[in-house]
């Protein structure tokens, strides 16, 4: 009689169990041409800004079976954007206020691997976010602390990490513009000796350089590390290439 009973109550307890993990599966509307039942893949997050509420919802439209992934915001309840990416590597998802205008931004990260990231600027005359072009190239972006209408990158260039790469951007337009690009050759060859080389982007294409100073490698000895280094020279000296 008493196995019978703890028999009764371990499925009593396996059925509870049960509902509880079906009752996490979000069920939602998207606004189409017909009402269609979707699920949330990833996110649906409402975020608050100068007096109105953002709700941003990243959604797989076909139950996981889809390489893409649709982002719908919305502003008090009314749809401003939306939008289909790729959800291949995608590692993480943020909604910040990248460029500081006290709004939300959304800024999909693929992992250093991957990269490509994407960031969507809010445009508040047209209410609506706007796919920064150019910001595919950027890598771990970190805001100056002399000027915050400017950042810097940083980017693994090969040899174990010796070889790196450090980019100075803004923004005009949306688009991400860049004006600076630091090399940093570590590994000693004879083809290529260590050195810092440090030019001046042409008309944000990134494959037209002009150099405007190269440094020993050896500067590195007087700072903790390269990346006190960056942190240090595009704060100390941005306004070389405004």
């Amino acid at each position: 009689m008493k196995t019978k009973l703890i028999f009764i109550l371990t499925v009593i307890v396996i059925l509870n169990s049960c509902n509880k993990r079906n009752n996490t599966v979000v069920a939602v509307k998207v606004p189409t041409d017909t009402t269609k039942t979707e699920s949330y893949f990833n996110s649906d997050t409402t975020l608050f800004a100068k007096g109105h509420s953002f709700n941003i919802a990243t959604i797989d439209p076909n139950l996981q079976k889809s390489d893409t992934l649709l982002v719908l915001a919305k502003r008090d309840s009314l749809i401003i954007f939306k939008t289909y990416i790729d959800k291949g590597g995608l590692s993480n998802q943020e909604f910040i206020d990248f460029n500081k205008d006290g709004y939300f931004d959304i800024l999909f990260s693929r992992g250093e691997q991957r990269g490509e990231n994407e960031l969507y600027l809010y445009d508040s005359i047209h209410n609506t976010f706007v796919k920064s072009i150019g910001f595919e190239r950027i890598r771990e972006p970190i805001q100056l602390k002399s000027n915050p209408n400017y950042w810097y990158s940083y980017s693994r260039a090969g040899c174990a990490d010796m070889n790196w790469t450090s980019k100075l951007f803004t923004f005009k337009n949306f688009e991400t513009i860049e004006v600076g690009y630091i090399y940093g050759q570590g590994c000693d060859d004879e083809e290529e000796p260590q050195s810092i080389q440090i030019s001046k982007v042409v008309k944000n294409d990134e494959d037209n350089l002009k150099l405007i100073q190269k440094l020993p490698y050896s500067v590195l000895d007087s700072n903790p590390d390269k990346w006190n280094f960056i942190e240090e020279y595009w704060n100390k000296n941005y306004q070389k290439f405004k």
